[in-house]
């Protein structure tokens, strides 16, 4: 049985047919109105608008004055007919785009080229897509149906003459226009990073982000698998299609341009699979096994993108170190080189991978996603309103916020910035208990498991926050003490530490290494990379021999799974305490 209900979003109202007997957090997924990071009641941040009597979990999960004011949670509230319900405005996302570059030997895996063509005679009746393919100088073809069904019409339209795009020898597509631009899009677990480029300089013509419109359907990997498997990943697929089209839609009418040449793109395995339509489940049980890892290039069509050009997918190395990782390797330009390096992507799941002696040690340690805000108490992503950095003042503390805007809540940097003045001011022993002490003695209050830091009226960091991240950053620091043990090395034998992504890009290295999170060797070798997800896809596509070194990432790197590392329990236990090392 169905029940109709009216919600209320980004000043729009929408009305759902919804099942009566299930909470409301499902259709509101589903029509991705809600983003529900656990999706089981447990993290307390589905919350809504509704004329509704608490239930006993959410008056243990919300404070009195949310009580009072209506908010409930979508994972307790049943719906009726009629009911309305409100849910927050979607707040700009600060999506990082920019990243570090260097130059290196630009060399577009597609060319492009313009063609003319004699018209048909009765005395030369070789078919239209012979008569191309000798033009551009072709020998096979790999043209899509719908650019086969178009290209009778599209020759006698344009005068038999256009641009043919071609992989090598191998004729690819066909347009009117002269531009030859490319899509590069990291599909991040939290935020999805798109930009434009011209193909035949390399120059950015255009930059766009927005929150993963699969969020709704849970913050982290493991959830998306779980929601998958119980409603098939159909749901998920076309979340993220949509807002793959509605970017380049966006970018390209920017640029006054009506298509691209290709579309390459990155993510985790996870990512990967979904955007394919593939079923993820197996990556979440042991022995963690994907569908497939491999590179693909097939019409962009196919993945269900609005567009003629040519999709360019990575490749990855597991189920937990994705074409994302093997991307943000091929940004550093350090891979095939005489240097030893580290890269960390810091997130939901810390990606780690040491590059030693010509071999890829790769390892991803469950770090759950404290680090991007999503289970913390007043956790949130790095947009408007978080509190982004912590730092000593003279009567006790200061606060940075994103936009200067009034603080509504932590993300991750900000959270290892204010661990780390806890441990400096004596207000956080190394066991990680938070206690009344020192000159932070006047923001703690509350007592055991209830203690908290104010670091404003509205914003908290709880006890039960810092044992979060005390998890996440043991399970870090474990990783990348495995691989110097696989690899025989020590931190000093490092040359560089590079940082991905938008937490390694935004949090203070000194603040790391002084929770533990990093070694303090490195401190003074770190390189912070930026978005290097999108400038390894970028090079992927663009430079000489970028995809024959990304296979060889992919068949060579010794992946280590910690989970069944006989140290790997031992090295965590060790790491969990604060402490500078």
């Amino acid at each position: 049985m169905t029940v109709t209900i009216t919600v209320a979003h980004d000043r729009n109202e929408t009305s759902l047919v919804v099942p009566k007997d299930k909470p409301l957090v499902s259709a509101l997924r589903e029509a991705r109105l809600l983003v529900a990071p656990c999706g089981i009641g447990k993290c307390g941040k589905c919350k809504i608008l509704c004329a509704t009597d608490p239930t006993d979990e959410e008056k243990s999960l919300l404070t009195p004055m949310e009580l009072e004011a209506g908010v409930r949670l979508a994972c307790y509230t049943w719906p009726a007919e009629g009911m309305r319900i409100t849910v927050a405005d979607r707040q700009n996302l600060k999506v990082l785009t920019r990243f570090r570059t260097e130059t290196y030997e630009h060399v577009p895996v597609l060319e492009k080229k313009p063609f003319q063509l004699a018209p048909p005679a009765i005395l030369d009746q070789s078919p239209d897509l012979d008569r191309l393919m000798a033009a551009a100088g072709a020998r096979t073809h790999a043209l899509p149906l719908t650019q086969l069904q178009a290209l009778p019409e599209f020759l006698r339209r344009h005068d038999f003459s256009g641009h043919a795009v071609l992989d090598g020898k191998t004729l690819v597509g066909f347009s009117e226009e002269e531009s030859h631009l490319g899509l590069i899009v990291d599909i991040g677990t939290t935020t999805v990073a798109a930009m434009l480029v011209d193909l035949a300089t390399g120059n950015t013509v255009g930059v766009s982000g927005s929150h993963n419109a699969q969020a709704p359907f849970g913050a982290d990997v493991m959830t998306r698998i779980q929601y998958s498997m119980e409603h098939g990943t159909e749901p998920l697929t076309a979340a993220i299609v949509d807002q793959l089209n509605t970017l380049l839609a966006g970018l390209l009418s920017g640029a006054e341009a009506r298509d691209v040449s290709l579309i390459a793109l990155a993510g985790n395995t996870t990512m990967m699979h979904l955007l394919c339509g593939i079923s993820p489940e197996f990556i979440s049980k042991a022995p963690f096994i994907p569908a497939t890892l491999s590179g693909m290039q097939i019409p962009a069509r196919d993945l269900g993108i609005l567009s003629d050009g040519r999709a360019f997918l990575l490749p990855g190395v597991s189920a937990y170190i994705g074409a994302d990782i093997v991307a943000s390797l091929l940004a550093t330009g350090a891979v095939g080189k005489d240097e030893t390096f580290l890269l960390a992507d810091i997130g939901t799941n810390a990606e780690t991978v040491l590059y030693s002696g010509g071999i890829c040690y790769a390892c991803s340690a469950a770090a759950g996603p404290c680090f991007e805000g999503a289970n913390l108490s007043c956790g949130m992503p790095g947009q408007p309103g978080a509190i982004d950095s912590v730092f000593k003042t003279d009567d006790g503390f200061g606060t940075t916020v994103i936009d200067e805007r009034k603080a509504t809540g932590l993300c991750g940097s900000g959270v290892i910035d204010a661990i780390a003045l806890l441990l400096d001011e004596g207000a956080l022993d190394p066991t990680g208990r938070l206690q009344s002490r020192g000159s932070l003695a006047h923001a703690i209050s509350g007592e055991k498991n209830e203690i908290r830091f104010g670091l404003t009226p509205r914003v908290d960091l709880t006890q039960k926050d810092i044992r979060e991240v005390q998890l996440a950053k043991a399970a870090l620091r474990a990783g990348i003490e495995i691989l110097m043990q696989e690899a025989g090395i020590t931190c000093q034998e490092i040359d560089t530490l590079y940082l991905a992504g938008g937490f390694g890009s935004a949090i203070h290295p000194e603040s790391a290494t002084r929770i533990g999170m990093i070694p303090h060797g490195l401190l003074t070798k770190i390189s912070v990379l930026g978005n290097a997800a999108s400038f390894g896809t970028l090079r992927y596509v663009t430079e000489a021999q970028a995809v024959e070194t990304a296979d060889a990432v992919r068949r060579h790197t010794r992946h280590i799974e910690l989970s069944a590392h006989k140290a790997f329990s031992m090295e965590y236990m060790n790491r969990m305490m604060f402490a500078e090392e």
